[in-house]
């Protein structure tokens, strides 16, 4: 009897470490229409945090905007995109140069989404030695993407004005 509660209790001391399921590298919500957030995560001072980016689902294809952080979830997102939407990437926005947003820029590539980023971000990510994408965009750039037009803000020089 001694030795059947003894292994009992050993079980359960094994059930917090063994069934314990962590946090989801990657999830994927609906936003709104087309539109659809996704999140991954990675470690950040020592902490586990999230980092959201978006895409567009298109009659032609997917428009990721931004990378996932987790270098373990570039095809897994791929994959989940596929699988949900039976749809490839075919353009990817990179909006500013931290990891977070440009870490998949150069695997995405190599799968043949033409990546896209502004000249200021790829000039401070060059400088930050971040992944850069393959092509520029300027100011007056429109995108089409199936049924939409996209017209990306880009940073530019700001003019002072006087308001009265």
């Amino acid at each position: 009897m001694r030795t059947i509660i003894l292994t009992i209790a050993f079980i359960s001391s094994l059930a917090p470490v063994f069934g314990q399921t962590g946090t989801a590298k990657l999830k994927i919500s609906h936003l709104t229409g087309d539109f659809y957030v996704y999140t991954t995560y990675n470690t950040y001072e020592a902490s586990q945090v999230p980092a959201n980016g978006m895409y567009l689902v298109t009659h032609n294809g997917v428009v990721l905007f931004d990378t996932p952080w987790d270098t373990t979830q570039f095809q897994p997102l791929l994959d989940s995109i596929r699988s949900k939407h039976d749809k490839t990437v075919v353009l990817c926005f990179a909006t500013h140069w931290h990891s977070d947003k440009t870490a998949g820029l150069e695997y995405y590539r190599q799968q043949g989404i033409k990546t896209y980023t502004t000249v200021l971000t790829d000039e401070l990510s060059k400088k930050n030695q971040k992944k850069r994408a393959e092509f520029l965009m300027a100011g007056d750039t429109v995108f089409t993407a199936g049924q939409y037009s996209l017209k990306p803000i880009t940073p530019g020089k700001v003019i002072p004005r006087t308001i009265s």
